[in-house]
């Protein structure tokens, strides 16, 4: 009896030395296998840092114009500011060439008029007709003729904007020479982004700006964001004015000396290795600016990045919360230049989960290392 007690004693010890055993082993081997993950907190992209320079939005030269007629001098000095449509400068003009112009107008309207009485009276045929449009040209360039004539009067005469008046040289003798120069009073800032950059601004963006020398602060909006790099601008003006300077024919009508000059040129740069940059022009600004100024340009940007690690097949990512439960969640994104930008399912502050198991689901617990 003795001996079957001390047996189921022995017995009883080591079955609860299992079950103890058994305990600690599956503690143990829970959290040896439970893994920790990282995560990436999701956040918006910093913002885009621009220097630029402040230039007035419009500058116009005034040149000695003897078309216009004989040159008597400016009416205005030096730094004054001006309305649109104020004299600037003076000529005498000969006004008969005006009313030549009109008397050519009136005397045409009135043959046409003639014309059209005589079609009412059955006076109608092939012959009258082709007259008819002969006349109709002839008013039309005549029109044409009077207008260009009064635009080109006021346009060497007359303020074109408001704006402030820089002397050039009053007493120049020489025709199609720079008289004054008149510059607005509203200035925008001219800036660049590079190819890396071009694609995370686009027009009507809102930008913050600050002027170097003053600290004064402001605000301003993307008005126009060049479709060629810089460099390709600067080769294409300087090729334009090359084909201003073509040869003059000889009596035969060929070009002496001529070279042919490329529709679509094909411009070398002179390091194939550097980024092309891209003109942005910044208008509607909320402070006063005077040009030749530096500033600082800060625009916010609301693109939302994230790295790769975060995405399994099927751009799926999953967004752990609070409670360590994750969702596993389907978002949009588009690839620009190597980074992986959000359009849409996911917002700052989402909490994703690096290098996450294929086998990890919906609503599973996992463990947050950081």
């Amino acid at each position: 009896m003795r001996r079957k007690r001390k047996w189921l004693i022995v017995i009883c010890v080591l079955l609860v030395l299992i079950t103890i055993s058994q305990i600690l082993k599956h503690f143990n081997y829970g959290t040896e296998s439970k893994e920790a993950y990282n995560t990436y907190t999701v956040e918006k992209e910093r913002q885009l840092d621009l220097q630029g320079k402040a230039y007035p939005r419009e500058v116009k030269t005034y040149y000695k114009n003897n078309q216009v007629g004989t040159y008597l001098g400016v009416q205005v000095a030096d730094g004054q500011t001006v309305k649109k449509g104020d004299m600037l400068i003076n000529y005498k003009i000969n006004s008969n060439k005006r009313q030549q112009l009109v008397d050519k107008i009136n005397d045409t309207q009135h043959i046409i008029t003639e014309v059209y009485l005589n079609i009412t009276k059955g006076l109608n045929n092939r012959e009258i007709q082709k007259k008819l449009i002969e006349y109709k040209q002839t008013l039309y360039e005549a029109q044409q003729q009077l207008y260009q004539y009064d635009s080109q009067n006021r346009d060497s005469m007359y303020a074109s904007f408001d704006g402030k008046i820089m002397i050039k040289n009053i007493d120049n003798d020489s025709d199609n020479q720079p008289i004054l120069y008149l510059i607005s009073k509203e200035s925008h800032i001219k800036t660049s982004v590079t190819e890396f950059d071009l694609n995370k601004v686009k027009k009507g963006d809102k930008v913050n700006l600050s002027i170097t020398s003053t600290g004064k602060t402001g605000a301003g909006i993307i008005k126009q964001i060049s479709e060629l790099p810089i460099s390709y601008e600067e080769n294409l003006s300087l090729h334009e004015n090359d084909a201003l300077h073509l040869p003059e024919s000889n009596n035969d009508g060929e070009l002496a000396n001529s070279k042919s000059i490329s529709a679509s040129p094909i411009f070398k740069s002179n390091n194939n290795s550097e980024l092309s940059k891209y003109g942005v022009i910044i208008d509607d600004l909320s402070l006063p600016i005077r040009a030749g100024y530096s500033l600082e340009i800060k625009v916010p940007l609301n693109a939302i990045k994230i790295p790769k690690s975060v995405l399994t097949k099927g751009n799926n990512v999953f967004i752990v919360n609070k409670n360590s439960i994750v969702e596993k969640r389907n978002i949009r994104i588009k690839r620009i230049n190597g980074d992986i930008i959000v359009e849409k399912g996911l917002k700052p502050g989402d909490k994703l989960i690096k290098q996450p198991k294929s086998t990890m689901n919906d609503g599973d617990k996992v463990e947050i290392s950081s």
